[in-house]
């Protein structure tokens, strides 16, 4: 794919470098990428030149991944060596277009095939917060026309939809988030409703926020929060699970890995869910819903407000239109909560009015 004539890419790296990053002269510069994601990660190599930092370019190609897997040697791709650590080691600023870009591909192999992929992860991010290194996940490496097929989606338009959410202002996403956290923190019940029948209330809890503003700055570094996502554009807090009550209905098409799922309404009473319904995906859910321990799984866990001025009709991203409010079912302990259980699923309330403590936080999906 040739880098855009409107120069688009090249605007997206420019901010990620100077406002989620603040790459400065003489800094090195590790830009990690899948090989379908190379067009894009190129620019940035031309841009931290620009800024007088030192750049590195390397890639993972997409087919050997596939072949390692398919050919029973996924564990090899889990294992990292000491020459990329120390590259880890000496790096300022790293840029990562995360992958694989064809994942609906793992769909077709078995448990035993993939098992191993990746295994580096934890041990990844432990050094990366040791050496503070400040880091950019972005979300356009994980398009393909595979992807785009599984979820319906125009290529194209996908992947320029993404780019142009990624030029979202970080400081007005930061402001925003900043007083809702606040709010989150300091407040105690919660209540979500919207004329289409949403009527629902829950406990918050004292349990950490989790702000996403596509910035990494001193206050993210020293919190060990040293990768943002981008685009970016969310803040959300684990919630008292055993406390939800009331009817919740979706308004916004959400897309698990399964594929696009709409129509989603949920019951609660006494903390349980009761009642669920799907107008489309009811079976893919119920798949992974009867298959999850049921300890946990029917219990509203978290909670979370998007940011994003820019972002719309993007899967997986539905969470960070402006104004948007996702409630999860399952665990919550992966954000500091008190519900270890594995499974997880959610949907997504546009327009919808959300108060803490009796005061409006989200007023008709606009953050008050």
């Amino acid at each position: 794919m040739p880098t855009r004539s409107d120069g688009l890419d090249q605007k997206v790296a420019r901010q990620v470098l100077t406002k989620t990053l603040r790459v400065r002269p003489g800094e090195n510069v590790l830009i990690e990428s899948w090989s379908e994601a190379l067009p894009w990660a190129v620019p940035y190599v031309t841009e931290a030149r620009k800024l007088g930092a030192h750049p590195m370019l390397m890639y993972e190609d997409e087919e050997a991944f596939w072949d390692a897997l398919e050919s029973g040697r996924s564990a090899a791709t889990g294992r990292v060596g000491d020459h990329e650590w120390k590259a880890l080691a000496e790096t300022d600023a790293y840029v990562f277009f995360f992958g694989p870009a064809q994942w609906p591909r793992y769909a077709e192999l078995s448990d035993k095939k993939t098992a191993g992929v990746a295994a580096y992860n934890p041990e990844w991010y432990r050094r990366a917060a040791k050496a503070r290194l400040r880091g950019a996940r972005m979300y356009l490496g994980r398009t393909s026309a595979s992807a785009a097929a599984r979820w319906k989606m125009d290529l194209d338009d996908w992947r320029t939809s993404l780019q142009r959410a990624s030029l979202a202002s970080p400081e007005e996403m930061h402001r925003l988030g900043s007083r809702l956290a606040a709010r989150l923190k300091s407040g105690k019940r919660a209540k979500l409703t919207h004329p289409n029948g949403t009527s629902l209330e829950w406990r918050l809890g004292n349990f950490p926020v989790q702000l996403d503003d596509a910035l990494v700055d001193s206050a993210d570094l020293r919190a060990g929060n040293n990768m943002a996502t981008i685009p970016g554009g969310v803040v959300g807090q684990a919630i008292d699970h055993t406390s939800a009550r009331g009817t919740v209905v979706g308004n916004h098409t959400v897309y698990p890995d399964s594929g696009p799922a709409s129509g989603l309404s949920w019951t609660f009473e006494n903390g349980h869910l009761t009642e669920y319904r799907l107008a489309n995906g009811r079976a893919d859910f119920e798949k992974v819903y009867s298959a999850a321990p049921k300890k946990g799984r029917d219990r509203l866990s978290f909670v979370s407000i998007g940011l994003n001025s820019k972002l719309s009709g993007c899967p997986q991203m539905e969470d960070q239109e402006l104004g948007s409010v996702l409630l999860r079912i399952g665990g919550n302990s992966f954000v500091g909560g008190k519900n270890p259980c594995p499974f997880g699923s959610w949907l997504v309330v546009t327009g919808g009015d959300l108060s803490i403590d009796g005061r409006p936080a989200v007023r008709r999906g606009q953050i008050v």
